[in-house]
């Protein structure tokens, strides 16, 4: 049977989202055949090397009304970097002289660019055509903001949810096409069912839409059976089970990027148990819980109503899309905590009072009943510092997005990068320079990256600190790099990790990788209409290494695995096992 891509995906009874058109992820924004290069050049290429310069840190400082003059006179005296062409039509931008940014990003386009650290200036082509779009919202030419909005979209711009009550499009936002185009629009007098069906629709259209490769683990028709199923049983099912059959689906195409988060919805919002699991290597054990709860911390998860919990996760395996087993003992967990799940996939059948069997230290077995509760998504779970013990260093400052210390005693300087997030104290790229000039100070032979709590962020700011750690490495053939990883070192850190593991002899540290050096990824966002239950979908191929490289995770140099004696204990296995290598060094 062939992967064929979508056409026609369902005829519903309904006024449904339009289907757009089929994925551009193959092809390009531009062509380079046909754009001859320009025979003008600037007369003096270190006069224009160091204008450019200037333009570029005015431009990092947004500070516009200095960059601007500049960067007209670069694109003046030549006409074929992309890059400063971008920076005056974002500059344009920012200044509010919309009649002139479209020509200079339109240009751009032509061109191409690849800029960044440039606050609020995404230089991505589909978010270029998105700044063309607002330009002409800006001026009130409509028809040319809706067509630049349109095209950005087919070629698979990623935050369409961004659009809703989006102050720049004020001037369109009342437009029924534009209403289309965000996705918020819904046909007045829908019948619920209609009104679920057109959700399942719009989901359907945005996988077709975004996925870089929709079908790489499904095949078209199984597809279609299952949304043309989940159809036909919308009328029986609550709001909360159509949710979960939207989530079976979407975790049908495959990969660690396809999610639904279940929650902060209008319609089939999800609960949560008051208690959040842990996979450690001897089984699942409560990590958390709320206070009513909180003398189950340290209790071992055996079954989940009469049924063992080593058959309720496989059963979790079904809607945890992945990119390896890893993530399923990172996100299979999480799935554990919420109720509407465990019915869905048959393990209860009522999502009040979940009879769950647990046992203490000392062996002695408890049946204890929990409830979902209403809650917020922040983000998928890390493992949370202790409330009984000391904590080591690696649980101490979770919620901080990168900081550091230096152990001269142990001979080793340790860097924890918990999100790849800027902080609003200290940029990424100040941070780095920091560490550089702190370890070149210390002398030390041993740097430590801890990248156990990552689960990603915007990978562009990173080269910051692959360059420092490379650094590092390259100053002397005794300087040694470990790089602690583990199950939920995902996305923008797998990136990293990817490409620390390419270019130096870092020794890895911990678990197997949660995902792939190279993997389908990236966070095509969407929001469906009628519900407003959100998610992402996998957008971009990541080719973080050779082409042949085919490894289903970055496997540790060095293996070490968490129990959960260690953990209550207050023990770090990975640390201790580091500090082992450096002194027999």
């Amino acid at each position: 049977m062939k992967k064929i891509l979508l056409t026609t995906v369902l005829s519903f009874a309904c006024i449904i989202a339009p289907v757009l058109s089929a994925s551009n992820s193959n092809l390009m924004t531009n062509e380079a055949i046909g754009h001859k290069a320009s025979i003008d050049f600037p007369n003096n290429g270190a006069e224009y090397w160091a204008v450019r310069t200037k333009a570029v840190d005015y431009a990092k400082n947004s500070e516009w009304d200095k960059a601007i003059p500049l960067l007209e006179q670069l694109t003046m005296q030549y006409q074929d970097d992309g890059d400063t062409w971008f920076l005056l039509g974002h500059g344009y931008l920012q200044a509010e002289q919309y009649q002139k940014a479209i020509p200079a990003l339109e240009k751009t386009l032509k061109i191409g660019t690849i800029m960044s650290g440039i606050k609020s200036a995404s230089s991505p082509s589909n978010d270029i055509m998105i700044k063309i779009a607002q330009s002409y919202s800006a001026i009130g030419n409509k028809a040319e903001a809706l067509a630049w909005i349109q095209k950005s979209l087919e070629f698979r711009w990623d935050d369409r949810k961004s659009l809703i009550n989006n102050a720049k499009f004020e001037n369109i936002s009342g437009d029924v096409h534009f209403q289309k185009l965000s996705g918020e629009f819904l046909a007045p007098d829908l019948s619920r069912n209609d009104a679920w069906a057109n959700d399942l629709q719009f989901l359907l259209s945005e996988i077709k839409r975004l996925h870089v490769d929709p079908y790489h683990s499904v095949f078209v028709e199984e597809l279609e059976l299952k949304a043309k199923l989940i159809v036909e049983k919308i009328p029986k099912l609550s709001d909360e089970q159509i949710v979960f059959q939207f989530m079976d689906l979407l975790a049908s195409v495959g990969n660690g990027h396809n999610f639904i988060v279940p929650t902060n919805s209008l319609k089939g919002a999800f609960t949560r148990l008051p208690v959040q699991f842990y996979w450690f290597n001897d089984g699942i054990y409560i990590v958390r819980a709320s206070d009513r709860y909180r003398h189950l911390i340290g209790r071992k998860v055996i079954s989940v109503a009469n049924i063992p919990v080593e058959q309720v996760m496989e059963r979790i395996e079904r809607i945890n899309a992945r990119d390896n087993e890893m993530q399923q003992y990172w996100l299979g967990p999480y799935y554990l905590a919420i109720p509407e799940v465990l019915k869905g996939l048959d393990v209860v059948k009522d999502t009040k009072g979940i009879a769950f069997s647990l046992v203490d230290e000392n062996g002695e077995e408890e049946k204890v009943m929990f409830s979902g509760e209403p809650f917020s998504f922040g983000g998928f779970p890390r493992l949370p510092e202790l409330e009984n013990a000391d904590n080591p260093e690696y649980l101490t400052r979770i919620s901080e997005n990168y900081w550091y210390f230096e152990n001269r005693e142990d001979n080793y300087f340790y860097i924890q990068l918990n999100a790849v997030t800027q902080s609003k104290s200290q940029s990424l790229f100040e941070f780095s320079g920091e560490v550089r000039q702190n370890i070149k100070k210390s002398n030390i032979k041993n740097v430590i990256l801890d990248l156990r709590h990552n689960s990603g962020g915007n990978g562009s700011i990173t080269p910051p600190l692959t360059r420092a750690l490379i650094h590092f490495v390259e100053q002397d053939t005794d300087n040694k790099l470990f790089v602690i990883v583990g199950r939920n070192t995902f996305s923008a850190a797998h990136l990293l990790l990817a490409d620390i593991n390419r270019l130096t002899d870092a020794i890895i540290v911990g678990e197997p990788s949660g995902s792939r050096p190279n993997h389908l990824g990236e966070a095509g966002w969407f929001k469906l209409p009628y519900s407003g239950v959100w998610g992402i979908i996998s957008s971009q191929y990541h080719q973080a290494s050779k082409a042949e490289d085919h490894r289903i995770w970055i496997a540790p140099h060095l293996p070490v695995s968490l129990s959960s004696a260690s953990y209550f204990s207050g023990e770090d296995p990975a640390m201790k096992q580091i500090i082992e290598v450096v002194k027999n060094q």
